[in-house]
């Protein structure tokens, strides 16, 4: 489960302005380079076609899913400390629905793996 935790307008590369939907993910206990533990929750945005107060009574609600890491092309991401990354991951909203179907191909693949091998 996700929960829509906030609202923002965006535009499009072609100008129109959008609202989206920030959904936060489940509390998870990380551990960081330097080997101290810490807890986030990963977030990601929704485009959506609410108007902008249809849209902010959505906060609070829960959507069925997860927050998953996506491969994408390179990009640089400034830290608030200022520092520049290298990223080339993007983290997306998938659907509960989708998330099981892929399931279902990743052990048909490892299934018909095994019956090669």
């Amino acid at each position: 489960m996700v929960t829509i935790v906030d609202i923002v307008k965006r535009s499009s590369r072609e100008g129109n302005e959008f609202v989206a939907l920030i959904v936060q993910g489940e509390l998870e206990m990380l551990t960081s380079k330097s080997g101290n533990l810490y807890a986030a929750a990963r977030k990601a945005s929704i485009p959506s076609t609410l108007e902008f107060e249809a849209a902010r009574l959505m906060i609070g609600k829960e959507l069925p899913g997860s927050i998953e890491k996506v491969e994408c092309a390179p990009y640089e991401h400034f830290t608030p400390e200022g520092e520049i990354l290298q990223l080339n991951h993007r983290w997306q909203f998938v659907p509960e629905n989708q998330a099981r179907q892929q399931q279902k191909e990743v052990l048909y693949l490892q299934d018909l793996a095994h019956e090669v091998g």
